[in-house]
């Protein structure tokens, strides 16, 4: 009597692609949202989330994001209704309908500055204020 024996041949290590870090962040963000998830405080579900730099490399399973990972993860996220970015120190998602609540800007009130700056005449040193990141935090 021959017994057969399946021989598994061991996988070679690889990197997620554009689209499996998508999948994986969706993934990490259904487990967020799961109503079963009584570990979390609030367990309602999130329209944006903080991913630390550290969180996304260990879900992803790199040492370090690349631009061109994280342009191509943001286009499959945008086919999942979230968007990802960089906000200074740390990553963040946002779900992209929630966004659609948000006060809209419109550059109509800018009318003047905007016929200065294609004339040249726009005097950007006026405001450099703006770049500081004190004024912004007096609004909030």
């Amino acid at each position: 009597m021959c017994e057969s024996f399946i021989v598994m041949k061991k996988s070679r290590p690889r990197l997620p692609d554009d689209q499996e870090c998508a999948i994986l962040l969706l993934r990490l963000l259904e487990l967020r949202n799961a109503k079963e998830d009584s570990s979390e405080k609030d367990s309602s579900p999130v329209s944006r989330v903080r991913l630390s730099e550290l969180t996304l490399t260990r879900l992803w399973a790199r040492d370090r994001i690349s631009r061109e990972l994280l342009e191509g993860v943001q286009e499959w996220l945008s086919r999942g209704g979230w968007s990802l970015f960089f906000a200074g120190t740390t990553y963040a998602a946002v779900r992209s309908s929630a966004v659609l609540g948000w006060a809209r800007l419109s550059s109509k009130r800018m009318t003047e500055d905007i016929k200065q700056v294609r004339n040249g005449s726009f005097d950007f040193d006026r405001h450099l204020h703006l770049l500081e990141d004190d004024n912004w935090s007096r609004g909030d």
